[in-house]
């Protein structure tokens, strides 16, 4: 199975802005943080061009690409799978799923979990904002996906404050962080979906308002 940089790191800027702050801080922070959300890089460098919206945000645009990379990393490990396109459509609506060779998988997972077949949802855009409140500074970008009714969830499952692509909101730092020691998450069945209510039912709201 391919290694993905994901996988070993997020990224430089991620990685210098966490050292010397503690597990008890992080854990502890309770100050909400802007978060946008954009369909691609190039959306994002056009929004700080463009849009009044953004004339005070504290990324640039290369922190548009690094987060739109990492989001395209965590996609291709920790998206949801299921091993039933129709299901996989019922959580994420119709058209919006894929094999993972097609939706940017991990490369050869399907053969390496030993499944004959195995669907996630095609990445949809993302969310990129300041994981540090208190003015400490890690740009950090997390991909998203539709429940296929209004909501937009991250691949931890946290709805978000969704409101369309191009627009900020405010969430809790937690949701701009990507879950300890990442691997390629396991295929849900019929009976694994019923049981936590769907993706992203059995998990807290992350936004404010």
């Amino acid at each position: 199975m391919k290694t993905t940089s994901f996988q070993r790191k997020r990224s430089t800027a991620v990685r210098s802005a966490l050292i010397g702050v503690s597990a008890f801080a992080l854990a502890g922070c309770k100050e909400e943080v802007d978060v946008s959300f954009f369909q691609s890089a190039e959306q994002c460098r056009s929004a700080l061009d463009n849009s009044s919206e953004f004339s005070s945000v504290e990324f640039s645009a290369a922190d548009c690409e690094a987060a739109f990379e990492d989001a395209r990393e965590e996609h291709a490990v920790l998206a949801p799978r299921y091993t039933d396109l129709a299901l996989c459509e019922e959580q994420h609506g119709e058209g919006a799923c894929a094999p993972p060779e097609v939706a940017g998988g991990v490369e050869g997972e399907e053969q390496a979990a030993g499944h004959g077949s195995i669907f996630m949802p095609l990445f949809m855009g993302y969310m990129m904002g300041n994981m540090l409140s208190g003015g400490q500074r890690a740009i950090s970008g997390r991909p998203l996906y539709s429940d296929g009714k209004g909501g937009v969830y991250n691949t931890s499952g946290q709805r978000m404050g969704f409101t369309g692509f191009g627009s900020t909101t405010k969430a809790a730092p937690n949701a701009l962080r990507t879950p300890p020691n990442p691997k390629v998450a396991a295929p849900m069945s019929r009976a694994n979906v019923a049981a936590r209510g769907g993706f992203g039912s059995s998990r807290s709201v992350s936004f404010g308002g």
